[in-house]
């Protein structure tokens, strides 16, 4: 009766299979690190999406809840319910929400402009103010290249500035158009009706 020998691997076929499970290994790696950064990419770019599309959105639900109130600044002078130029607008809106029945109006006096590639929202606490200083001033998108406002009147003229006249600072134009223009999206437009809009500038 005769044993078979058992045959083992020999190291140059162990050193082999080490040398191919290591390039499968390698390629493995790079793939889910591929993987690994799309995925990263993929919800940065979500994340900028959300903040433009939130930037954007804030903008003309304030532009649409305009109100034609007109307020006293510190200067005991008056401002226009609306008063904006092509780089920057401040207006008094409705709907400030006032969930614990503060003693204040339901009113708000906000403002938009461009500071250093920043969108900024400015926004007061009181509308007759004894300071011209806002309560607050929100950084609401960065990598904003340009910002530029136009006033449409009720009868369809476009204006770069509101008001046109000094007659009138309760009136409204009938829209405002606005002009976003971002590094990665390029231009976003919008022509935003105000309610109550005035033919009269």
């Amino acid at each position: 009766m005769c044993s078979r020998r058992q045959r083992g691997f020999t190291l140059l076929e162990l050193l082999v299979a080490v040398a191919l499970f290591a390039v499968v290994a390698v390629l493995a790696y790079g793939g889910l690190d591929q993987i690994a950064r799309q995925g990263g990419d993929l919800e940065a770019e979500s994340a900028r999406l959300a903040d433009v599309q939130r930037a954007v959105d804030r903008l003309v639900s304030d532009l649409r809840a305009t109100a034609p109130r007109p307020v006293r600044d510190g200067n005991a002078g008056r401002l226009p319910a609306l008063s904006g130029d092509p780089l920057s607008i401040e207006f008094t809106r409705a709907g400030y929400g006032n969930r614990l029945a503060e003693p204040r109006a339901e009113l708000e006096r906000v403002g938009y402009r461009l500071e250093q590639g920043h969108l900024r929202r400015l926004h007061y606490a009181a509308l007759d103010r004894p300071s011209p200083l806002p309560e607050r001033d929100d950084d609401l998108l960065d990598g904003v290249q340009e910002l530029r406002f136009s006033y449409r009147s009720v009868d369809g003229r476009e204006l770069p500035a509101w008001p046109a006249t000094r007659q009138g600072d309760a009136s409204l134009p009938g829209a405002v158009r606005v002009l976003l223009r971002l590094k990665d999206y390029g231009d976003i437009e919008r022509l935003v009706e105000l309610p109550q809009g005035d033919a009269s500038p």
